[in-house]
């Protein structure tokens, strides 16, 4: 997403985030299309996460794709501004 300037992060995150460490908690993702294209949750997510659907991701955390698969992975920034 930052390779692509989609920005990331709220206010809050832009100042506090920890660069892609996966210590922070601020580049919460709701993927909404192609879970099967991503890694498994990290520790480190299931941690920060564990009381989230688990459709939310930390985009720090997450891998797309692989040599084996290819496809569209659709991802909502922000969700937690959903609720």
């Amino acid at each position: 997403m930052n390779e692509n300037k989609i920005e990331l992060y709220a206010a809050y995150g832009k100042v506090m985030n920890c660069g892609g460490g996966g210590s922070c908690g601020t580049c919460i993702v709701e993927i909404l299309d192609g879970k099967e294209l991503l890694n498994e949750r990290t520790n480190t997510e299931n941690r920060y996460l564990k009381k989230k659907p688990e459709s939310w991701r930390l985009a720090c955390q997450t891998i797309v794709g692989n040599k084996e698969n290819s496809g569209k992975v659709v991802v909502q920034r922000l969700p937690q501004w959903k609720q």
